[in-house]
Order: structure tokens, then sequence, then C-alpha cells
């Protein structure tokens, strides 16, 4: 209970006091279970207010209900300008560049997304005129998620395999790897700890806000935060003499002959890559020449099966399985209880319709 009150305290004091009052009021009333399961909000221009939760989405009610079908909480053009430069601490100016690229970082680590009419200057994007969406992407951390997995990537008391981790989006594969960052950097056990750099493009492994990482990666670790990933491995390289590089989400080609340069160096390397299994990933272009080479010595391979059961697997250089840790608490389970005593009912793949109301229940638990 303890931890769904300070989630609550986190969203109303980092995210709630800049949103349109209308929905400000609405979230209010809305269910802590909802609140503190928050994947996303989405705002849009002339559409209805969206939250993303638990592997499901819904519409805000100004009740504070998510409903199936679009409510009467419809944004205007003028709340959602409104919105950004709130998030801006009411200084567009300060934020340009990263409003340029599409994203905010703000105090917690959450990412605002945001879209409209690019404004270009010199053939790239200045800037962002008649914002027509907003995404708030909430950020969580899951301190010790990797401490079990972490055991089988590190070669005697100073040294790492080199690793990649292969997961669908949206498994936790970022959240896996910034865990495995801050065990390798504060060090564990019999493993000393060891300097980690960390490229983080997008600003979602370390989420730093005016240069201060959001997320905790461990004391031994330097993060250079928006920069395409090869530039960023050859800074580091100059300027920070890591033992590891770590980075995020490898997928063109430029990203992935980076990566061989800095194992040649004698750098290791711990990255992920957006995929279903290493088939699927050994196909694309670049990625074959590693798998070739034998560049990566381990591989986490994170999956999600029929029974919606999140598995996390760990296979050698040779793809042989060192371990296997199934968790059923992280499955997306759409059925439990409201704090009102309502039962939270299935999302619109399990059923024909319905509202996700405090007082709405499931008749049979069937389905239906």
């Amino acid at each position: 209970m303890q931890d769904k009150i300070s989630l609550k305290n986190r969203f109303v004091n980092e995210v709630l006091q800049f949103l349109p009052n209308r929905i400000k009021q609405s979230l209010i009333k809305t269910d802590t279970n909802i609140l503190t399961e928050l994947e996303e909000i989405r705002l849009r221009s002339g559409k209805p207010a969206m939250l993303h939760y638990h592997g499901t989405d819904g519409f805000l009610h100004e009740n504070g209900w998510v409903l199936d079908k679009p409510s009467n909480m419809f944004i205007s053009t003028e709340e959602l300008a409104d919105t950004v430069y709130k998030f801006c601490e009411n200084s567009w100016y300060a934020y340009q560049e990263d409003i340029s690229k599409g994203f905010i970082t703000i105090r917690g680590g959450h990412r605002i997304g945001i879209v409209g009419t690019p404004v270009f200057k010199n053939g790239a994007v200045f800037n962002m005129r008649d914002i027509s969406s907003v995404n708030i992407r909430f950020a969580r951390e899951v301190i010790g998620c990797g401490e079990r997995m972490v055991n089988y990537l590190t070669n005697g008391n100073r040294d790492i395999h080199n690793t990649l981790i292969v997961s669908p989006p949206g498994l936790g594969k970022t959240t896996l790897l910034r865990d495995i960052i801050r065990c390798l950097s504060n060090g564990f056990g019999s493993f000393s700890g060891v300097k980690t750099g960390v490229v983080d493009e997008r600003g979602e492994i370390a989420a730093c806000y005016k240069g201060f990482p959001q997320n905790d990666l461990g004391s031994r670790t330097d993060v250079i935060n928006g920069i395409h990933k090869k530039n960023g491995m050859e800074i580091l390289l100059r300027s920070m003499s890591p033992r590891v590089i770590a980075l995020d989400e490898m997928g063109n080609p430029e990203d992935v002959s980076a990566v061989m340069q800095v194992i040649n160096a004698g750098i290791r390397i711990i990255g992920t890559v957006h995929g279903y299994d290493l088939m699927a990933v050994k196909m694309r272009r670049g990625f074959y020449e590693l798998f070739e080479d034998k560049a990566f010595e381990r591989f986490i391979i994170i999956s999600i099966d029929s029974k919606l059961q999140y598995c996390v697997k760990v296979l050698d250089g040779d793809e042989n399985v060192l371990d296997v840790e199934y968790q059923s608490g992280r499955k997306h389970s759409y059925c439990g209880k409201f704090n009102n005593g309502g039962i939270r009912i299935l999302p619109p793949a399990y059923r024909a319709g319905g509202m996700h109301t405090g007082n709405t229940a499931v008749s049979d638990g069937a389905r239906k």
C-alpha cells in the first residue's frame, strides 16, 4: 500500500500540476489502482484524453472513470500549447532544442512526447508549432530486476561478457538494462564494479534532467545524453575511458558498425535490440556480421507466452540456455479489485464492451 501511495504522490508532484485543469480535476477522482499503473497519458487536439495503463487503454471521463468509448473530455489546441509551455517551465526557448527532437524530459525522468508542424531551418527541424499531440510517458525504475541475470554476465571480478538483450517492444528491456548497469557500476558480491559509459540517445536510460540522471545507474557511471550512438561511443572512449559501454535499441547499420569497433578496442558492450527471437535479429542488416564474428558472449531474451507469462532467458554465445526465469507477477493481469470495492474488467481484446470504472463488475469471470 505504501508503494501505491508513493507512486501516486510522485504522479501528483511531478506531472499533475502541469496538466489542463479539467484533466487535473478528473484524474484526482480516478482510481488509485489506475493512477499507480499509468504508462502514458495521451492528449490530442480535438480528441478525448486517453490513459494507457497495465497493457490496456481507455478514455478519461470528467468523473474520473476510464471508459471503453470516447468520452466528453476533448482537448483544445490552446490547452495543448499551454500544457507544453508549463512542462517547459514557462520558457519555450530553453527547451527548443529538445522540442525540435520531439520530446522533453522533466523532473522525475518522465518523458513528454510532442508532435505538430515542424519548423525547418537549414534543412533541419528547428522548432515545433501548432502542437497537435502530447504523450506523457511515466518513468519507473525497478530496482533489483536485473540482479539475478547479471550474475551470468560477469567474467571474473573485474570483467563482463559482451551482452545483447533481445525483446519485443514494451516488455521491459530498457528497465532491465538500466538495473544491470546499476549492478555493474556499483559492484555486487565478489564483482568489484567497473567504469561504465552510457550512450543515452533518447534519454530513456538515465532520463537526465538538467544534467542530473533521474534514474540510479550506479556510482561509476558516466552518461552522454541526446547524441547518436556512434558519436556518443567515440566521445566516451576519448574522454571517460570506460570499461563497459551500454546503449539502448541498436538498430541501424551505423550503430552495429560502431559497436564492432568498440569491441575490437577491447571495451565491453551491453546493448538492447527489438526482436522476438535471435533468428530475426540475425537476419537484419549489419547484425549478421556481429553474429558471425561471435561478438556477443551472452544473450538475454525477453518474451511473453500465450498465457501472458513473462519469461527472461539467458543464453551463452553458442545459444546454450544458462538460466530461465518466469515471472507471473510481470504478466498483464487485467482483472482485479479497485480500491472502492469494484472489479476491474478485462480490456477490449478479451471482452465485448464496458467501462473501466469503480462500479463496473464482471458477471461470471468468463471474459463476458
